[in-house]
């Protein structure tokens, strides 16, 4: 079978599958994964910035290593859940990380902005799949997604709060020494 026998078999067989998945709900899927991937990828710049030898700031790389990892994994989720209700996963191109921060807390109040971005994005979806009667991607955004952005939101609040408290030189390092292996919720 040549290439083109071969996509028009597999949407055939996405088409046995499908079932109740309206192509808007699809569409903003696809824009979700992007915003995912974006986020991943802003998180790890930031990591980067704060592992350089000038920063040297290793709670902080840690923690947005992490929520690097957990926004690809919260894509690669959704890829995973479009191809069950056979849909067609479209990826495009990440645009370079535009942010400039100079300090830790612009660092956390530009994750929070993300955030909420995401969060703001998985609402809209979440409606869309309400108008559109799914309740299976409902049910799948309020299991895997809606309760994690609230309590991720909230702890980046607090750890920005944290370090207006203590925003010398010592304050930093011991607020860098307190968040060490935690991660984004």
């Amino acid at each position: 079978m040549n290439f083109t026998g071969r996509v028009q078999f597999r949407r055939l067989l996405c088409l046995i599958v499908r079932q109740n998945f309206n192509s808007e709900c699809e569409n903003a899927i696809n824009k979700q994964i992007h915003l995912e991937l974006k986020s991943s990828y802003d998180y790890l710049a930031m990591a980067s910035h704060f592992d350089r030898c000038d920063v040297a700031l290793p709670g902080l790389y840690g923690f947005f290593k992490a929520a690097s990892a957990e926004e690809h994994e919260h894509a690669a989720k959704f890829m995973e859940y479009m191809n069950k209700r056979g849909g067609t996963v479209l990826l495009e191109e990440l645009p370079a990380p535009q942010f400039k921060f100079t300090t830790p807390k612009a660092a956390l109040e530009e994750a929070l902005n993300m955030e909420k971005t995401v969060n703001e994005s998985l609402l809209a979806l979440h409606a869309l799949a309400s108008k559109h009667n799914d309740p299976q991607l409902c049910d799948f955004l309020e299991t895997q997604f809606l309760t994690e952005q609230v309590d991720a939101q909230k702890q980046l609040a607090d750890y920005i709060r944290q370090i207006e408290r203590c925003e010398k030189e010592l304050g930093v390092h011991i607020f860098d020494n307190d968040i060490k292996g935690s991660k984004i919720h």
